[in-house]
């Protein structure tokens, strides 16, 4: 974002000095030289903002050419008012201009600007800034909703304290993902499906315990049998994109045994109800669903890189080492 719209202030090219330059080329009577004056000496005002006093300085200058009717009709105008903003550190007019930037600008910020901002916010830990942002993305009609905007907004959500059911929201950013047909990323569909495994997973041992102690028969949670139907559409959300059929990596081969172990563990009545109605080409159909054969086809893909192990699901190993 700086280097798109700023750079130091000194001299000549302070936002100071032009401002006052500029606004000797208006007369007092509303006389202008519309082919002197135009959005370029914006753009001057904006590449030297550093502070607040500069931003400010940017604003005016937008105001006096609205009141003199010079033309700001322009489609870089929004981002580069955006990264001065960032830059500024004016975070939260950045915030308001990506969502209310339609009353009064003609184009919307560019994509990635935009992106840049919410992973400001998403590396700020205020998870809740990015969800608003990206609400305001998906609803605007001349902005195209994308794999990045999805990717952080999911991210955030994931970051979100437990009260706020941060898995339940990432869950509804997937499947609006789905509707809209865009393809995520793996890793993505692997963080979500992790962490949907590792929560029914500790319901599960929560039900268990609860059961030794009244010498009740097991039984499956409702709540966790929510969660498989959630992990079998981020599975399936996974073959569908490509990322599983033809060879998946191991981390992804890994995850998807995870799922498939804790499927046989249900009695065969849940099992059959979770599955039905699934997709023909669907991440149950791989492998046979089979969870010890997508181990073995994990283990095959392992490969030797440095920093690999971190990849794949602690979770699941952890799982198969308790039950030897």
């Amino acid at each position: 974002l700086r280097h798109a719209s700023t750079r130091p202030s000194r001299g000549r090219d302070s936002p100071m000095v032009l401002y006052e330059d500029l606004k000797q080329k208006f007369g007092y009577m509303g006389v202008v030289n519309h082919k002197e004056v135009g959005i370029l000496d914006l753009y001057r005002i904006l590449r030297g903002v550093a502070n607040k006093r500069d931003f400010e300085l940017g604003m005016q200058t937008m105001n006096l050419f609205y009141n003199f009717g010079v033309k700001l009709k322009h489609r870089e105008l929004t981002t580069r008012l955006l990264a001065a903003a960032m830059v500024a550190k004016q975070e939260s007019e950045a915030v308001e201009l990506i969502k209310l930037y339609g009353t009064w600008l003609a184009s919307p910020p560019d994509s990635s600007a935009v992106y840049a901002v919410m992973s400001h916010f998403l590396d700020k830990g205020e998870p809740l800034v990015v969800r608003e942002l990206a609400k305001a993305v998906r609803e605007d009609w001349r902005m195209t909703p994308e794999a990045p905007l999805y990717s952080l907004a999911i991210e955030a959500m994931l970051q979100l304290p437990e009260d706020k059911d941060p898995l339940g929201e990432a869950l509804v950013l997937m499947e609006d993902a789905a509707q809209m047909g865009v393809r995520l990323p793996c890793p993505l569909h692997l963080r979500v499906l992790d962490e949907c495994l590792k929560s029914i997973e500790a319901l599960q041992n929560t039900a268990v315990e609860a059961e030794s102690e009244e010498k009740e028969p097991p039984h499956v949670p409702e709540a966790a049998q929510d969660l498989l139907r959630s992990a079998l559409s981020v599975a399936d959300g996974m073959a569908r994109d490509g990322h599983l059929r033809g060879g998946g990596n191991a981390a992804s081969l890994c995850s998807v045994a995870w799922l498939f172990r804790q499927l046989s563990a249900l009695p065969e009545a849940t099992r059959s109800r979770l599955l039905a109605g699934g997709e023909v080409w669907g991440a149950a159909a791989c492998l046979g669903g089979d969870w010890a054969k997508a181990l073995e086809a994990a283990c095959l893909n392992f490969g030797s890189r440095n920093g690999f192990s971190p990849k794949l699901p602690g979770g699941f190993f952890r799982s198969l080492e308790a039950s030897t």
